[in-house]
C-alpha cells in the first residue's frame, strides 16, 4: 500500500491551505454582501417621501436620478449569492475534514454493506446486510480510528422540525396537499385507518409510501424522546438504531432508525494501512423511503471524496438495466463528469457459488460498460464476500487513486466554485455599473462650463495629442525598419528548414515501405517537407499577435491613463485585454446610441490584426518551388539500383540538402523585404484611429470632437468625482451616498470573488 496513511496525512495538510483560502473568501464575501445590503437599505429609505425629498434636493430636484437609483436591482446578486455561499460552505466543510470519505451507492441488495463489513471488520449486527433485500435503515458513516479500543456509535437524531418536514413530504406525495401537520402532536393524531380508507389502491407509489408513513405514525414513541439529541451507544446497541430488523432474524424489527439522521460508527479497521478514511453507507436506491435518491446525490456531492457504485450482475440477466445507467448518469451530472472520471468506481460484485453465481456474465457486463463510455475511474471485479479480495482489489486501488488524484479533483472543485464566483461578480458589477450611471448626463450647464477646461485638456491635449505623438514620433520612424521581434523568430524558422530534411534511416524506411522507385522517394520527402515548413512559419502568428497586442496596450494606456485620456475611470483596464476593454467601454457608455463616431474609431482599431496568411505565407510558398516537383515536373537523377538502398538514400539526402539550401536562400531574401511590414501596418492602424477620433463628422455640431466633449461631460461626475462634488451642491449631504457607493466600488474586482 506504500504507506497510504502517510499520504492521506499529507493530503489533509495540503487541504488545510485550501481551507484557509476558502475561509478568507467566505469572510470577504459576507463583507461584500453586507455592503450590497447597505445599498438596498438606502434604496428602501428613498421610498420614504421625506428622505426622497432630501435626495431630490441633493440631486438638484432631478427625479430622473432618484429613479435611476431605485431601478438598480440587487435581486440577481442576492439569488446568486445564496447559491454561491451554499457551494462555498460545502467546499469549506470538505476541506475541514480530517479524513477522506468513501461513499457506497447502488440499489438495495448489491453488496454495499457486505463490502463495508469486510473493510471495517464489523459484522452484520452493526452494518446490516441481507441477501437481495433492503435492510439498512439510516445513513451511517463508519470511521477508522487506529486508537480506538472499542466500537461505539455517535447517533444524531432529526430535530422535531426536520421530522415534521419528513412526514409532510409523505402526506404530500400520498394525498397531494389534503393533510399538513405542524407539530409532533399532529403526527400522533393522524389516524392510520382513516388515511388508508382515503387511499387509491391502484396507485402503486402512494401505497408504497403509505406503508412507510404508517411506521412514523405507529412507532413515533420509540424515538420521540431522542429527537434533536446526539447520543453515544455501545457496540451491542448500534443495530437498533441503523437496521430495519435484527441480523439473522427478520421477524425482530427495529424502528428507531426512522428518527436517526446519521450514525457515526467508530472502530479500528483491520487493514493496518487504511489510514484516516471514513466509509459512508447510503440507503439503497429502490428502498421504500421517500427521497432516497435525493439523499444519495446529496451524499456523493457533499460527503464523498471517492464514490463506489456497487452492482451485482444477475446470472440470468447479463445486461445493464435503466436503474444502473440512471444512477451513474445522475451521480456524474451532480458531481461533474470530470470528477466522476477520477473518483467514481464501478464495482462488479462477483458471486462465485450458489444460485446467484454470476462469474460467467461479468466479462459481458464489463464490455457493455466500456461500450457505453461511462465517466468512471475504473471498473473493478470483486468477490465481495472474500475479505482478501475486498482489501486488495477494491480498497487498495481506491486508496491509491485517492492519494494520487485528490489534489486534481480538489482543484476541480475550486474551479467550479470560481465559475459560480464569476457569475456572482457579474451580478455585483451590474450594481456598480448602475451606480456609475446615476449621475451620468445629470450635470447642469453651470457645471459643464466649470469643467470645460478639464475636458478640453483631457481629450484634446492629453488623448488626441498623445496618439499623434505615438504614431509620429515612434511608429512613423519605424516604418522603414525591420520589426525586430518578427525578425528574430523568423530567422529561427529559417534554421528549422534543415531540420525537416528526413534522416537517412527515415528515407530507407520509406523505400522499404510503399514507394515503387527512388524517384517517388525523393518526391515523397519534399511533399512532407513543404507541409512542415509552412506549418512552422504559420506559427509566426503567435509573434505577430504579441506585437499587435503590445501596440494596442500602448494605445489603451493613452486612452485610459490618469495623465492622458482618463477613461479607466469609466471602465477599468484591470484584467482586460485592449479588445475586451473596448468592447466593455462601448457597451457601458452606450456608444452606439450616443457617440457613434467614437464607436466607429474604436471598432476599426479593435479589429486590426496582422497575420502570416495576410502578408507572408504566400512569399514562403513561392520559394518552395525548388522542392515541389508537381510544378517542376522533372525529378533529379538518383542512384537507380534499389538493391543498394543505402546508396540510394545517400543520394536522395544529398539532393534534398542541395535543394533546401536553395529554398533557404530564397525565403531569406523574400523575408528581408517583409520584415518592415508589421511596423508599417501598426503605424497605419494608429494613424487611422487618430484620424477617425479627430476628423469624423460633417459639421461641428455633428463631429467626433463634439462627441468627445459630450462623453466627458456625461461622465465627469465619475472621472473628476472629487472636483465635481467639491464644486456642487452635492457636498452638503453626499456623505451617506459616497460611503456606500465607494465601498461597493472598492470590491468591484473579479479576483475578490474567486479563490486564487
Amino acid at each position: 500500500m506504500n504507506n497510504i496513511s502517510t499520504k492521506i496525512d499529507a493530503i489533509i495538510a495540503l487541504r488545510k491551505q485550501n481551507l484557509d483560502k476558502v475561509t478568507t473568501l467566505s469572510n470577504n464575501m459576507q463583507t461584500y454582501y453586507q455592503t450590497v445590503k447597505k445599498f438596498k437599505r438606502l434604496q428602501d429609505s428613498m421610498k420614504n417621501p421625506e428622505i426622497a425629498d432630501k435626495y431630490l434636493q441633493l440631486f438638484k430636484n432631478n427625479p430622473e436620478i432618484l429613479d435611476k437609483i431605485l431601478n438598480i436591482s440587487v435581486v440577481d446578486f442576492d439569488n446568486k449569492y445564496q447559491k454561491y455561499m451554499y457551494k462555498l460552505n460545502q467546499l469549506r466543510k470538505r476541506f475541514e475534514r480530517k479524513e477522506l470519505h468513501i461513499s457506497f451507492i447502488g440499489s438495495a441488495g448489491q453488496g454495499k454493506s457486505l463490502v463495508m463489513q469486510n473493510i471495517s471488520g464489523l459484522n452484520g449486527n452493526i452494518i446490516p446486510s441481507a441477501e437481495g433485500g433492503d435492510c439498512t435503515g439510516a445513513k451511517s458513516i463508519i470511521t477508522n480510528d487506529n486508537n480506538s479500543t472499542s466500537t461505539h456509535a455517535e447517533i444524531e437524531f432529526f430535530s422535531e422540525t426536520e421530522l415534521i418536514n419528513i412526514v409532510n413530504k409523505y402526506l404530500e406525495a400520498i394525498f397531494h396537499g389534503k393533510y399538513v401537520i405542524n407539530s409532533i402532536y399532529d403526527i400522533k393524531s393522524l389516524n392510520v385507518a382513516t388515511l388508508e380508507n382515503e387511499l387509491d389502491y391502484t396507485m402503486v407509489d402512494e401505497n408504497k409510501f403509505m406503508k412507510q408513513l404508517e411506521k412514523y405514525i405507529i412507532h413515533l414513541s420509540e424515538f420521540e424522546q431522542d429527537l434533536g439529541k446526539k447520543i453515544t451507544v455501545n457496540e451491542n446497541d448500534i443495530e437498533q438504531y441503523v437496521a430495519q430488523y435484527k441480523n439473522g432474524d427478520i421477524n425482530t424489527k427495529y424502528y428507531k432508525y426512522l428518527g436517526v439522521k446519521t450514525a457515526n460508527i467508530i472502530c479500528h479497521f483491520p487493514h493496518e494501512d487504511a489510514g484516516k478514511i471514513v466509509l459512508v453507507d447510503t440507503i439503497g436506491i429502490g428502498a421504500t423511503s421517500l427521497g432516497t435518491e435525493d439523499e444519495m446525490l446529496d451524499t456523493v456531492e457533499n460527503d464523498s471524496d471517492a464514490i463506489v457504485f456497487m452492482f451485482r450482475p444477475e446470472a440470468l440477466r447479463p445486461r445493464l438495466s435503466n436503474i444502473e445507467v440512471k444512477i451513474v448518469e445522475e451521480v456524474s451530472k451532480r458531481v461533474s463528469p470530470q470528477y466522476s472520471k477520477e473518483m467514481m468506481f464501478w464495482i462488479l460484485n462477483k458471486v462465485q457459488s450458489g444460485k446467484a453465481m454470476n462469474t460467467k456474465c461479468i466479462s459481458e457486463i464489463k464490455k457493455q460498460i466500456k461500450e457505453m463510455n461511462f465517466p468512471v475511474a475504473d471498473v473493478l471485479e470483486v468477490d465481495c464476500i472474500n475479505k482478501g479480495e475486498v482489501e486488495n482489489q477494491l480498497l487498495v486501488p481506491i486508496l491509491n487513486q485517492l492519494t494520487n488524484k485528490i489534489n486534481v479533483v480538489d482543484n476541480l472543485l475550486i474551479q467550479r466554485l470560481n465559475n459560480f464566483g464569476e457569475r456572482l461578480y457579474d451580478a455585483y458589477q451590474k450594481i456598480c455599473n448602475g451606480i456609475d450611471k446615476v449621475l451620468v448626463g445629470s450635470a447642469n450647464e453651470d457645471a459643464k462650463r466649470a469643467f470645460w477646461p478639464y475636458i478640453k485638456k483631457t481629450y484634446e491635449a492629453n488623448l488626441l495629442n498623445s496618439l499623434r505623438d505615438l504614431y509620429l514620433n515612434k511608429y512613423r520612424a519605424l516604418c522603414d525598419k525591420p520589426c525586430e521581434e518578427l525578425q528574430v523568430v523568423a530567422k529561427q524558422k529559417l534554421k528549422n528548414i534543415f531540420k525537416f530534411i528526413p534522416s537517412k534511416e527515415e528515407i530507407i524506411d520509406m523505400l522499404n515501405n510503399g514507394t515503387i522507385n527512388q524517384h517517388n522517394g525523393i518526391e515523397n520527402c519534399t511533399d512532407i517537407m513543404r507541409i512542415k515548413i509552412i506549418d512552422d512559419f504559420m506559427e509566426l502568428d503567435n509573434t505577430l499577435n504579441n506585437i499587435v497586442m503590445n501596440m494596442k496596450k500602448e494605445v489603451l494606456n493613452i486612452l485610459t491613463n490618469e495623465n492622458n485620456g482618463k477613461l479607466s475611470y469609466i471602465v477599468s483596464t484591470e484584467n482586460k485585454s485592449p479588445n475586451d476593454w473596448i468592447n466593455t467601454f462601448i457597451e457601458k457608455t452606450e456608444c452606439d446610441k450616443k457617440y457613434n463616431y467614437i464607436e466607429n474609431a474604436l471598432i476599426h482599431f479593435r479589429d486590426f490584426q496582422i497575420s502570416v496568411q495576410g502578408f507572408l505565407i504566400h512569399e514562403v510558398r513561392i520559394q518552395l518551388e525548388p522542392i515541389d516537383f508537381s510544378l517542376r515536373g522533372q525529378t533529379p537523377q538518383v542512384y537507380s539500383d534499389l538493391s543498394h538502398k543505402d546508396l540510394v538514400a545517400d543520394d536522395i539526402k544529398s539532393w534534398l540538402n542541395t535543394y533546401t539550401e536553395t529554398v533557404f536562400d530564397g525565403i531569406e531574401k523574400a523575408l528581408n523585404k517583409l520584415y518592415s511590414i508589421p511596423n508599417r501596418a501598426m503605424f497605419a492602424a494608429i494613424k487611422d484611429l487618430y484620424d477617425r477620433a479627430t476628423y469624423s463628422g460633417k459639421t461641428e455640431s455633428e463631429s467626433v470632437t463634439t462627441q468627445w466633449r459630450y462623453l466627458y461631460e456625461d461622465w465627469m461626475s465619475i472621472i473628476w468625482s472629487k472636483e465635481y462634488k467639491a464644486q456642487s451642491s452635492l457636498k452638503q449631504s453626499m456623505e451617506e451616498w459616497d460611503n456606500i457607493t465607494d465601498e461597493l466600488k472598492k470590491y468591484n474586482k473579479i479576483e475578490y470573488f474567486c479563490i486564487q
